[in-house]
């Protein structure tokens, strides 16, 4: 199927291109970040695969090196090319804005603006021009050495990459030959359905190099003023740390059978470099094999203990009437009415009713629910809001509050009455009525 697809004809492959927008809708709608970066790696993708030289331009009829290339660039075939591409790209981004329609009907972006890094004064005294942000006292860049200990591994992988197909004369031209013996070595390359394999995998080191070098120089403006470069960084370098991965195991197992065929044909002085350069490289792997021994010691320690899958089988130990109740909820609460609970603070437990049960409340955690509004005047209020509907005396205020928000559904568990120490519980027995008990765990629905 990965061969058909590398070689696909685009009026034949509809189907392909429709799945390929519609999993770059999802990953939009899932985050923003992602759907931009691999909308940006596909639309690289389709452009070599329809722009690669034809092997069919290398005919019997024409055996001049020269001349298969004037032919495979043909005006002709230039105007098909690009109108292909027209198609394929015209296809994603069309099937794109259908299948995210329903979230961007509602998304509203919380960036506001993108930071020039290390702005001139003169560019600061300006502030902005339109999206562009010049400010002042912005101006931080990685250091070497934590970018050797972040991507150090995956580059010693990819220069060793890049230096053997080098050697096997595949990608990297000798510089110091004509220019036509060069473009003759990469059309043999690109004709060549063997090293297609390479030819992506050098797409994904430099789409990874692109992203880690982004944030080198730009950052999108968010409400973090002390990290301001932390999320562009994160959400970049993240999807760069995935691709680098997947090219570093293509690449050790490439560089590994390519050696283990020719160690045996090497003259022994010939073949010397290839031990140390493999014992660095094993040194390389073992470190990162025994990353997760460590890394998920620190957080789950003892591992003899099986918890599963499950993500709310904490409930059951912390709040085991509070899992019954949100149990009982997916079972029997249809559509979707707002229910009220208890407001906290962002990686707490608060919010683990609306979080559980996809119902919406009126305010999740603050931080987060700050950082996709833009401005911390959104949920500012709500918070004293949700207590006032807790622990007001006042009837008539609960209830215009109640209904300010829609609230239809109210819950009460163990962080309700920890959050709100002076919780009043009978004012919502003349509000509504009781439709789940569990010891102290109730669910009333209003009038």
């Amino acid at each position: 199927r990965a061969g058909r697809f590398f070689a696909f004809q685009a009026q034949n492959d509809i189907w392909i291109l429709l799945l390929l927008a519609f999993l770059l809708a999802v990953m939009y709608m899932t985050n923003a970040w992602d759907g931009i970066i691999y909308f940006l790696l596909t639309a690289l993708t389709i452009l070599f695969i329809i722009f690669k030289p034809l092997a069919n331009s290398s005919s019997r009829e024409i055996k001049n090196e020269k001349l298969k290339m004037k032919n495979s660039l043909k005006i002709e075939n230039l105007k098909l090319k690009i109108a292909s591409l027209m198609f394929c790209m015209g296809i994603i981004v069309v099937g794109f804005f259908v299948f995210s329609l329903p979230f961007n009907l509602h998304f509203k972006p919380f960036a506001s603006g993108i930071g020039i890094l290390c702005a001139p004064e003169f560019l600061t005294k300006i502030g902005s021009f339109g999206p562009l942000l010049f400010e002042a006292d912005h101006c931080q860049h990685s250091l070497w050495w934590q970018m050797t200990v972040l991507y150090g591994f995956f580059y010693f992988w990819a220069i060793s990459f890049i230096i053997f197909l080098s050697n096997k004369r595949i990608v990297i031209p000798n510089l110091f030959r004509d220019l036509g013996s060069s473009k003759t070595k990469i059309l043999k390359l690109v004709q060549n359905d063997n090293h297609r394999p390479d030819l992506f995998v050098l797409l994904l080191i430099l789409f990874s190099t692109f992203l880690i070098i982004v944030p080198e120089f730009i950052y999108v403006k968010d409400i973090y003023p002390g990290h301001y470069r932390a999320n562009t960084m994160f959400k970049l370098v993240y999807q760069a740390f995935i691709m680098l991965s997947i090219a570093s195991g293509y690449i050790v197992v490439r560089l590994l059978s390519n050696w283990r065929m020719q160690n045996a044909r090497l003259p022994a002085r010939q073949g010397r470099w290839k031990v140390p350069y493999w014992i660095i490289g094993s040194i390389g792997l073992f470190l990162v094999m025994i990353y997760p021994y460590f890394a998920i010691n620190s957080y789950y320690a003892d591992l003899k203990t099986y918890h599963g899958l499950d993500g709310l089988e904490y409930l059951k130990t912390l709040y085991p009437t509070d899992y019954d109740a949100i149990m009982w909820i997916n079972e029997n609460i249809k559509a979707q009415p707002v229910i009220l609970e208890a407001q906290g603070d962002s990686y707490t437990d608060y919010g683990r009713v609306s979080t559980n049960t996809g119902l919406p409340t009126v305010l999740g955690w603050t931080v987060h629910e700050w950082l996709w509004r833009g401005t911390y005047d959104i949920p500012a209020p709500r918070i004293a809001e949700v207590q006032t509907m807790y622990e007001s005396e006042d009837l008539e205020q609960t209830k215009s509050l109640l209904e300010k928000h829609n609230v239809s559904l109210v819950f009460f568990g163990d962080l309700e009455r920890d959050k709100y120490p002076n919780l009043n519980e009978n004012k919502f027995k003349t509000l509504g009525k009781i439709i789940y008990e569990n010891g102290e765990t109730k669910i009333y629905q209003l009038n």
